[in-house]
């Protein structure tokens, strides 16, 4: 792995936590309360503090305010995660008592499940993704919270005071049209399927429909794509994908996955990951989808340690107050520096799709009026 600077002590802890049966890394000097801010900064807390648990001797643990900090956070993090839980049951069953709506929980607490302890993960918000069609989907919606907010791939679903919930009208979507309309067709062609996935929730009693892994392969990829090129992606994300690859495949399931991947554009972003997986992560190649790219892989690698979870500490780029259109600009600007390896997105794609998520959002809007 090559010289990342000071974080790479940081890198090869995270490495080591995420498998615990490693030899542990030399810890003479480490800077707990540096690793516990960049833990903070990648929303990874809890997957740190898988190794910490581990750290016995007393000349090198953390200090014992580090220890309290990083402790009061894990509980918070147990805390926050059972709270999700109660509502991913609380609102796919009340869905489908209303409406008949069957819905999916995409990623949070579904990927919570993937994790050695699913209440280490760092929670979001609860996405659903409903059986339904867009816009009898978004009248029920709307005949019950007036106020909802609509986005291009989504609709607020504010029926929680703390948990905020989201039910996409597609799991996620490309800048480049031509693409997203290969991958709207390939999650519509395996739609069904995952409403049958059911599992247990944790310290509840009920299920709740998750993503089959092989959806996922292709939809959380998709998901930390999207995200690289609208606002920055971290470790948490990268971190449920290899949990995710952990699980395993059969070759004939690789060579679907790739065969996908090629025809919606994401092989070569989906290169580049396998190598962050590989190099940084410490994922054994047999769980790799193909062969990593070392290019693409270090350019990941640079955003991710630079923008952290969801870019919110990335300080080169501040889109917060700035109208609608120096947003565009300044989004358009950003992607323009990864255009060299990635022209269909940055070039052909966003500049111009954003004015078709537009006119699409208008429509919708317009169209709800009428109904």
């Amino acid at each position: 792995m090559r010289d990342i600077g000071q974080s790479s002590r940081y890198l090869e802890f995270l490495r080591y936590s995420l498998d615990t049966t490693k030899p542990v890394p030399d810890l003479k000097g480490m800077d707990w309360k540096g690793l516990y801010d960049f833990g903070m900064k990648q929303s990874i807390v809890g997957v740190l503090y898988q190794g910490l648990q581990t750290v016995k001797d007393p000349s090198v643990r953390p200090d014992k305010y580090t220890i309290i900090e990083w402790f009061a956070t894990v509980r918070q993090l147990h805390e926050d995660n059972k709270q999700l839980n109660r509502d991913s049951l609380k609102v796919t069953y009340s869905l489908y008592q209303e409406a008949k709506i069957k819905a999916c929980v995409l990623k949070g607490q579904g990927n919570a499940l993937m994790y050695p302890d699913p209440f280490l993960r760092t929670p979001g918000d609860i996405d659903l993704w409903t059986n339904q069609d867009t816009m009898p989907l978004l009248r029920f919606v709307k005949n019950k919270f007036p106020d909802a907010n609509i986005e291009y791939h989504h609709v607020d679903y504010p029926i929680f005071m703390k948990s905020h919930v989201e039910i996409h009208l597609t799991p996620s979507f490309m800048g480049n049209l031509f693409y997203e309309y290969r991958l709207r067709k390939y999650f519509r062609t395996h739609r069904a399927e995952q409403f049958k996935n059911l599992v247990d929730v944790p310290e509840e009693t009920g299920k709740i429909c998750v993503p089959t892994d092989s959806f996922n392969r292709i939809f959380q990829l998709s998901h930390v794509m999207h995200h690289f090129f609208f606002e920055g992606v971290g470790f948490r994300q990268v971190i449920d994908y290899y949990y995710l690859l952990r699980k395993g495949f059969t070759d004939e399931e690789r060579r679907e996955d790739v065969a996908t991947l090629k025809h919606v554009n994401m092989y070569k972003f989906a290169a580049g990951l396998m190598w962050v997986l590989h190099e940084v992560l410490g994922l054994d190649e047999q769980y790799l989808l193909m062969p990593p790219n070392k290019k693409v892989g270090q350019l990941l690698l640079d955003e991710i340690l630079k923008a952290g979870n969801f870019g919110f500490h990335d300080d080169r780029y501040n889109f917060k107050g700035k109208s609608l259109f120096k947003q565009y600009l300044l989004e358009v600007y950003r992607n323009l520096h990864y255009a060299w390896l990635f022209p269909s997105e940055t070039i052909w794609g966003r500049p111009i799709s954003r004015f078709w998520h537009a006119a699409y959002k208008w429509w919708i809007r317009k169209t709800l009026v009428k109904g």
